[in-house]
């Protein structure tokens, strides 16, 4: 299967098809009881979600098959260096573990290096084990942990870095990631 990766702009996917690839992709995830803010997103807040950000669209290059989707968007943190907020990744379940994900992920990492991205922040559900071992795969490091409003479930927050210039060590982010969990668990005592 040839798969094409482009912006959602340059390309016909309306957001109520990728809506509805979201919810599919999810939908086992939903069925465990997980509430994942994306699986229950209306086409019309999908598309103000993104009004500032970026859809990268996975198509099957013959039949232009919706087969996957990664949301990004960019912003500056406190030290004026851009960074990127990688938000939603959904696969169609019949094309999961066909490297579609990573695929998504090169593109999205050469955008992002081009326009001058230091790092990324990403974030999944800790139980949710097939998406922190992609993340880690494609080199996402553990740097937090969080509990969102919108979820029923804690969150692992990721950071990727793509600028050596700023790249802390593994060493510091795991401390990060530790200040972070105790800060966690002295919240709910």
């Amino acid at each position: 299967m040839a798969v094409a990766v482009k912006l959602m702009t340059e390309t016909t996917v309306s957001y109520a098809r990728l809506a509805d690839l979201i919810h599919e992709a999810f939908a086992e995830r939903t069925a465990q009881g997980l509430r994942f803010t994306c699986s229950s997103m209306s086409a019309e807040e999908l598309e103000d979600d993104m009004k500032d950000g970026f859809v990268f669209v996975a198509l099957e290059e013959e039949t232009l098959e919706l087969l996957g989707t990664a949301t990004i968007h960019i912003k500056t943190d406190r030290r004026g260096r851009k960074f990127a907020r990688h938000e939603y990744l959904a696969i169609r379940p019949g094309a999961k573990r066909s490297g579609i994900g990573t695929f998504l992920a090169q593109t999205w990492t050469n955008f992002l290096l081009e326009k001058g991205v230091s790092y990324v922040m990403s974030d999944t559900a800790c139980k949710a084990a097939s998406s922190v071992k992609w993340h880690r795969k494609n080199g996402f490091m553990i740097y937090g942990l969080k509990s969102f409003s919108s979820t029923n479930y804690l969150s692992y927050i990721f950071i990727k870095y793509l600028d050596d210039s700023v790249r802390k060590s593994r060493f510091a982010v795991a401390l990060h990631f530790l200040g972070s969990a105790l800060r966690y668990f002295f919240r709910f005592q």
